[in-house]
């Protein structure tokens, strides 16, 4: 698990090397079609296709060569909140991811559902969802990328007293090649703190996503 997450923490790419890396990719699809047997040259509906496959790869793989969206922090601790208002639970849901398989590099789209217990700090809130999208942005196995969440969330609020994660997808490729389950889903979750001791805060969560 650690020297996965460690992997995924590179460096941001300059423009000048993010143009590099597009060009490269446009000339291997060129290829790739090439092999294939396709006439691209001389279709006009594939004539500008490496171009496209090319940024679209980047696109969908940016979280793996950009810096985490920037973060907002909230003391708590330096407003006059009691004890009972620092345990109200902080629900964002759905998010919508669209992202990679890693074993076949076909399309996984799905709804993320986020949730999290503050001790003396918050985030603001639409920093939540840019950040589960930017994690999102590269190839990803689900099971993996439902932990790097709840992973990230901690290295941010190192003091919270519960995270809950919810990721409810279809991939691509199940669903359009192999055995072509097309209405399949695939849920996976995760619970951190008092959710993995309170079975009563674990089926709140889990009722808000059914609402």
């Amino acid at each position: 698990m650690e020297k996965l997450i460690k992997s995924w923490e590179n460096l941001p790419l300059t423009k000048e090397e993010l143009e590099r890396r597009r060009e490269k990719l446009e000339r291997l699809f060129e290829e790739f079609l090439t092999t294939l047997g396709f006439d691209w040259k001389n279709d006009p509906n594939m004539v500008d296709t490496p171009r496209r496959v090319a940024k679209m790869f980047l696109e969908f793989t940016e979280g793996n060569f950009t810096p985490m969206p920037p973060v907002t922090v909230f003391d708590l601790s330096s407003m006059e909140v009691d004890e009972v208002v620092e345990k109200v639970p902080v629900f964002v849901g759905p998010i919508e991811i669209k992202s990679l398989c890693s074993h076949h590099f076909l399309p996984i789209i799905g709804n993320v559902y986020f949730e999290y217990i503050p001790e003396d700090k918050v985030l603001g809130l639409s920093k939540i969802p840019r950040i589960i999208k930017w994690l999102a942005r590269r190839p990803i196995i689900q099971e993996l990328f439902t932990k790097q969440v709840v992973k990230t969330f901690l290295d941010l609020l190192p003091t919270v007293k519960g995270i809950a994660i919810y990721v409810k997808a279809k991939h691509m490729c199940m669903t359009v090649r192999g055995v072509n389950e097309s209405n399949a889903y695939m849920v996976t979750e995760a619970f951190y703190g008092l959710y993995e001791e309170s079975e009563d805060l674990r089926a709140n969560f889990l009722r808000k996503i059914k609402e």
